[in-house]
This record gives C-alpha cells, sequence and structure tokens, in this order.
C-alpha cells in the first residue's frame, strides 16, 4: 500500500515543465487515506471500511499559488493537473509517466478496534458507574509522497486510532497512537469524572490559582502557543513574521519545542508534507520567542524563518504552517508542590477545546469539569467553564512547572475548517491569577 513505488524520476522532470522560471516553486502531492471504523453497539455489527487516493500539483510563482489536484493517481490524472496549473503549458514533450499506486494490500491487524469497546465498559464498570454510552472507534491510515523537480524524500506513513464517545452531558473525543490497557483506562477515567461533576455546580467567576494536568497543559500550550507562532497567524496582525523572533511571550522557564521527528513511531515524520526535511524547533527559549513555525512559502518571504512545518490537511488543499508534536521541558516542581501554592484554586484535568482570536490575541480555554484544591489536595468537583484572557497574560502567569512529563493532550486541530492530528508531552503547569468565567 506504500507510495514507494511511484516513477518519481519521471514526475520529476514533467514537474520541470512548469517550473520554468529561476524563482519558480513545484511540486507533486500523492496521498493515499484509509478510515477503518468500527459501528457502534445498537447498529448492525461490523466495520466500515474507506479508502481515497489522488494527486495535487503546485506551481508558486512570486506570490501567487495554483493548486489543482484529482482523486485517482494515474498519468492523465497527473497530466490534466500538470495543464491546468501551468494553465498554457501545451501537449507536455516528455511523455507522462506510468503511474501505479500498488494494490491496497498493506495488512494490520484490526483487533484493536473490536477489543476496546469491550474494554472499556469493563473499566468503567471497575469505578463502580454505569451510565448511557455510545462509542465510535476509528483507525486512520495515510501514506504521503512528495515530488518535487530536484527533490523527492521518501515516502512517509501514518496510523492512528481516534474516539468519540457520547453521553448523556456531551462528548468525547481523543486520538491514541495505540488502542492499549494505557488508552483504556484514559478514556474510562476522563469518561467517569465527566459523569460524577455532570450536576457539580460552576466555580464562581474571578481569578485564583489553577493548576493544569498534563493533559490540559498540552492543549493551552497548542492553542496559547503553537497557534499564536505560525507564521499565517503572525502576519494577520499586519507585521512581519520574523518580528515576533526575540519577543517575550512566556514567563521564565517555559519552554516549548515543535519536533515531528519525536512524536510516536506510528504518526513520526521525516519530513514535512512539502517535502522539506523537519526539525526540532524552539518556539519558546525560556518564554523568549525563538523560531516561529514556517512553510516553505514563508521562510522564502521572511529569510529568518525555517521551512519544515508545512502540513496539508489533504491533497486538495496548498501546505501551510501548521505543528505536529509539541514537547514542553520539565521544571523541578512535584504535583504535591504545585497544588500546595494554589490554595482554593482549581485543577484541571482535561480540556475540551481552546480558542485563539490571532488580531487581538484573545484566548479561550474550556473544561468541562474540575476539581477544587483545598488544604493542598484535590477535592469535589465543579461543573463547567472557561479559562480567559490574553495569550501574553496566560503564559506570564506560569508560575510552576511540573518534573514529571506525560505523553499527553493528541486531538484534532481544526484551524481554518481543517482537521489534523496533533501531539504532545508536557509536565504539569500552575497558572496565578488566571481569570475564571463559570
Amino acid at each position: 500500500m506504500s507510495l514507494a513505488g511511484l516513477n518519481t524520476a519521471a514526475v520529476a522532470r514533467a514537474l520541470a515543465q512548469i517550473a520554468d522560471r529561476p524563482d519558480d516553486h513545484a511540486d507533486a502531492f500523492f496521498e493515499r487515506r484509509e478510515r477503518l471504523e468500527l459501528a457502534p453497539e445498537g447498529e448492525a455489527y461490523g466495520a466500515r471500511l474507506r479508502r481515497e487516493e489522488g494527486l495535487a500539483v503546485r506551481l508558486v510563482r512570486e506570490r501567487r499559488t495554483w493548486l489543482a489536484s484529482r482523486d485517482e493517481i494515474s498519468a492523465s490524472a497527473l497530466g490534466e493537473a500538470l495543464r491546468q496549473t501551468a494553465r498554457v503549458l501545451p501537449v507536455a514533450p516528455y511523455p507522462l509517466p506510468a503511474l501505479s499506486a500498488g494494490a491496497w494490500s498493506e495488512q494490520e491487524s484490526s483487533a484493536p478496534l473490536f477489543d476496546f469497546t469491550p474494554a472499556l465498559h469493563r473499566a468503567v464498570r471497575r469505578r463502580h458507574v454505569a451510565f448511557p454510552l455510545r462509542v465510535t472507534v476509528r483507525r486512520h491510515r495515510r501514506w504521503v509522497q512528495v515530488v518535487g523537480p530536484r527533490l523527492v524524500p521518501e515516502s512517509e506513513r501514518e496510523s492512528y486510532f481516534s474516539i468519540v464517545a457520547t453521553m448523556a452531558s456531551g462528548r468525547y473525543g481523543a486520538l491514541f497512537a495505540n488502542l492499549d490497557a494505557a488508552a483504556v483506562e484514559t478514556v474510562a477515567g476522563c469518561l467517569v469524572s465527566r459523569f460524577r461533576a455532570r450536576q457539580a455546580p460552576k466555580p464562581p467567576g474571578g481569578r485564583r490559582s489553577v493548576v493544569l494536568a498534563p493533559a490540559a497543559a498540552a492543549v493551552l500550550l497548542h492553542e496559547a502557543v503553537a497557534h499564536a507562532l505560525e507564521a499565517d497567524v503572525l502576519a494577520l496582525g499586519g507585521g512581519r513574521p520574523e518580528s515576533a523572533v526575540g519577543l517575550r511571550l512566556g514567563s521564565a522557564g517555559l519552554h516549548v519545542l515543535d519536533d515531528p521527528g519525536a512524536a510516536p513511531a506510528c504518526v513520526a515524520r521525516r519530513t514535512d508534507d512539502e517535502g522539506n526535511q523537519v526539525c526540532r524547533r524552539w518556539l519558546l527559549r525560556d518564554g523568549v520567542v525563538e523560531q516561529p513555525l514556517s512553510d516553505a512559502r514563508w521562510a522564502n518571504l521572511c529569510t529568518a524563518l525555517v521551512p519544515g512545518a508545512g502540513r496539508r490537511g489533504s491533497r486538495h488543499e496548498p501546505p501551510g504552517p501548521r505543528s505536529s508534536h509539541l514537547e514542553m521541558l520539565p521544571g523541578e516542581s512535584t504535583l504535591d508542590e504545585l497544588l500546595a501554592e494554589a490554595e482554593n484554586g482549581l485543577f484541571i484535568d482535561e480540556v475540551s477545546r481552546g480558542h485563539l482570536d490571532p488580531l487581538d490575541g484573545s484566548f479561550v480555554l474550556h473544561a468541562p469539569y474540575a476539581r477544587r484544591i483545598r488544604s493542598g489536595a484535590i477535592a469535589d468537583p465543579v461543573g463547567r467553564f472557561s479559562l480567559r484572557g490574553t495569550v501574553a497574560e496566560l503564559l506570564a502567569s506560569v508560575d510552576g512547572i511540573g518534573r514529571e512529563v506525560e505523553v499527553a493532550g493528541a486531538g484534532w486541530c481544526a484551524k481554518g475548517g481543517t482537521l489534523l492530528p496533533v501531539w504532545a508531552s508536557a509536565p504539569a503547569l500552575r497558572l496565578a491569577g488566571a481569570k475564571v468565567h463559570g
């Protein structure tokens, strides 16, 4: 099922015909997707399999981009995309390559999908609760091959699982690299905590200390650091993205990186969706902006930026700067120490979603529930609420960082309406004087 068998040399020769100016950039993007979905309980038993494949040709000339995509991988589809992108390209002097992506023959056990839901119900019952629960389990697989006139990196492969659980009090969703026992316990713990907090009162509004568990801290970092430091988002303010370099965005001791190569092995990347080498990119070093996220286009416009963070939602969309795998370096505090200095504050296990307004930097983080902190311990639950403020205000309020890093915070990023999986590892985090809205 790999795309490694494509005749990439012939594709590169064809691309050279449309990239005929010194500063032109052209590439071909080949993609295969597979989604295997286990039908929820109560529906017809079995699994639904959806497969698709296609290609896209892109030409970047000066500040303009042309993109043509097709929903098949064939010589005729490539020829049509080449002519549509070049606009005036006659019949190619080079013969179009015979393209074959091969058969959909790569096998992978589907047993984890069928085992997950029964194991989840058993884990919930072990916690001595019972409630109606509808679970949808999916396995996602994707193969990508990028070809340029002179650059042909190796093909890339991703494989991961998504969970959507619906209960009377709302929906829960998460991504996992593997559907193992740890994933079962994580989902069960979140669902039971939400169920037990379903009638809990909302916390009163105002400023208070907040301790974020690693999963919640990862969402905060994704929304308030990664999105805020994407080159196209920085440009929305009217300035040049490289002007953010050297700006203090967070408190001292806050170190955040994006490293697609350090993601779980099943989703780790050596190259991005433009074929550029990924790198271990310091977004914040000691709270100061060091290197924003950039794709090739923004790196060409702003020489201080480094490419390698270009991602595509699909072949029908151009690449853009996006994070893949965020890392936050640990601090020196234990969880008990973080809680001891957050008396009458809130402990947030998980965050359902966040939103950043790129124009004014305002930020909202939604929590489905939390726990009160009393006498240095986690106490009774509270209901839904949100944290609000500006990015700079929230990050400057970080006054404690945990010493234990956990792989947590994986989920869907929906920037611009395009869903992409994102991954993270982070320690617990304490915010002083966060603005709570009940």
